[in-house]
């Protein structure tokens, strides 16, 4: 991934543009090969999920990621480069994909501060079961922006990333880029303005009962020996008379659950899978990796002295102690099969959230710069946090008792950038929002001693919460 010689002036900032643009043309015609020209500039602080609002929400893809509690945000929109797999190997067809392109790109850079962390990333979903009875979403999608806002740290950046090949109208690429910077300056000084919702109708809400009996169906098997643990999902349906809010759910999500990471996978139209994951499958910088184990919860108490009781039941509980010492152990046999070294401590400590606590044990290791990130993806997906155990086998089990297709539900979405850097969430506390329509999921984990009443009241709680940020 070669990176060009290319520094802006503030004062020259056209013409540096068209120079910069110029050389990906020349390299493209040398090597008889399409080049990517991409080109960081810095921007007066922006919301990136403003700029996705604003100015991408009309495009084929769009894509947003936030951890407030960070600072870290970025929202990605305009498809350049675009990728589906249909069936098999979908991990390694979307690594050559990105690899592909990858070894194309020219960076070009206005701020002389060529940051690893903030280049071209490349954009993937992956659905839960990589085979659908009847597939509405691509068992992989990957697509590589045209811009991409981010915001670090109270700085903010726009990344422009175009293919560079010997048809291209390098003016009229400099002046797209050129106009985004100045809506980008524009939108700074904008503030979004919400409308109060209208109340919603619930339609074909998937039965309470009947989830209920799906639970003490899990339970008799795992009593059977057949199980340890599995993850049974619900699907909950809903509309309103008008369409709902994307970006205003996002806004309100971000706010009420600042320690988690805020997502929406956009489609062209009205459709998006938004939500507020708690869980982090991977996050690899400079070859450092953190992986999350996410199991066992309870929920938060309405005193002081009635939540570290709820935290300290939560510890002491032998059920979701056994429920978290599941995901720990196959995250740790899984890098350990990669042959990696992970670290992480002995005892889970607790994530609390404002409904909900969960058991968490985050774990460390270094990656060898060969590791591809999405080999570390299939690796780890899907952890029991969110199948159960043992893994081999669980899918006909819980296709059994799930009366739907989880499509992204509960699945890896997230970015690899031109440096081998990655982030992927598991895409659990989610909805699927098309036009008027929206199918809210949540999950519970079942494992020897669960209590059917209490694991549809866990499910319960977090539907809950994720429909009042819907309205």
């Amino acid at each position: 991934m070669p990176v060009a010689p290319f520094r802006s002036d503030p004062r020259q900032d056209h013409l540096f543009l068209c120079d910069f643009l110029q050389y990906c043309y020349q390299q493209a015609i040398q090597e008889g090969q399409a080049k990517v020209a991409s080109l960081r500039f810095s921007a007066p602080l922006v919301d990136p999920l403003l700029a996705l609002e604003n100015l991408g929400h009309r495009e084929n893809y769009g894509f947003y990621l936030e951890n407030s509690a960070q600072g870290d945000a970025i929202a990605a929109f305009g498809t350049i480069l675009y990728h589906q797999s249909t069936s098999g190997n979908r991990f390694r067809q979307a690594h050559q994909f990105i690899d592909q392109w990858r070894s194309r790109l020219l960076l070009g850079d206005s701020s002389e501060n060529l940051d690893s962390c903030l280049h071209a990333r490349f954009f993937c979903s992956f659905t839960f079961f990589e085979q659908s009875p009847q597939p509405h979403v691509p068992p992989a999608r990957v697509f590589l922006p045209a811009w991409q806002v981010e915001k670090r740290q109270q700085r903010s950046w726009l990344i422009a990333n175009f293919v560079i090949s010997p048809d291209v109208n390098l003016d009229d690429l400099a002046n797209r880029i050129t106009h985004m910077r100045q809506q980008l300056r524009r939108l700074a000084e904008v503030e979004a303005a919400g409308e109060p919702p209208l109340e919603p109708i619930l339609v074909s809400a998937a039965q309470t009962a009947g989830f209920e009996r799906s639970v003490a169906q899990a339970i008799r098997q795992i009593e059977a020996q057949q199980l340890h643990k599995i993850v049974l999902a619900h699907a909950y349906d809903m509309a309103l008379p008008h369409s709902f809010s994307v970006f205003q759910s996002l806004r309100t999500l971000r706010r009420r659950y600042p320690n988690c990471h805020s997502f929406a996978f956009l489609e062209g139209g009205d459709r998006a899978f938004i939500g507020a994951s708690p869980e982090r499958l991977l996050s690899l910088f400079r070859h450092r990796l953190v992986t999350d184990a996410l199991a066992g919860s309870a929920p938060r108490g309405n005193t002081l002295q009635a939540d570290l009781a709820q935290a300290e039941s939560l510890l002491q509980s032998p059920k979701e102690l056994a429920e978290h010492r599941y995901v720990v152990e196959f995250l740790v046999r899984q890098l350990s099969n990669l042959g990696l070294t992970p670290n992480y401590r002995s005892v889970p400590q607790l994530l609390k959230l404002s409904n909900i606590q969960h058991l968490y044990t985050p774990i460390r290791t270094t990656v060898p710069i060969d590791l591809h990130p999405l080999t570390l993806v299939q690796a780890l997906h899907p952890t029991p946090a969110v199948a159960g155990a043992p893994i081999q086998g669980l899918e006909a089990h819980i296709r059994s008792h799930e009366t739907f297709d989880r499509e992204l539900y509960a699945a890896p979405i997230g970015w690899v950038d031109a440096q081998g850097n990655s982030e992927f969430i598991v895409g659990i506390r989610s909805a699927q929002i098309e036009g008027q329509n929206a199918r809210l999921y949540a999950g519970a984990g079942i494992v020897a001693g669960s209590d059917p009443a209490r694991e549809v009241a866990e499910v319960q709680l977090k539907l809950q919460a994720l429909q009042q940020a819907l309205l």
